[in-house]
């Protein structure tokens, strides 16, 4: 699936939120299907890196290529 933009985006603009299940990253590892994880909270301490998981439960942003690209 792709989605694209009928006009110009200006940066940093929320298009929607990212939705799916909060795991630890450690859980995940071996997800060959989680090729949509998003990072959620990434710590010192891998045992403790979060992940969002839109395995179960997502929406349209899992589709959104480069969701957290801008311009400085």
């Amino acid at each position: 699936f792709t989605v694209e933009a009928d006009r110009c985006i200006k940066d940093l603009t929320i298009i929607t939120e990212y939705v799916g299940d909060v795991d630890y990253l450690s859980n995940r590892e071996d997800d060959y299907d989680g090729d949509s994880m998003m990072t959620l909270l990434h710590a010192s301490d891998p045992l403790q890196c979060l992940v969002i998981c839109p395995d179960k439960r997502s929406n349209i942003a899992r589709f959104i290529s480069g969701i957290n690209n801008h311009t400085p």
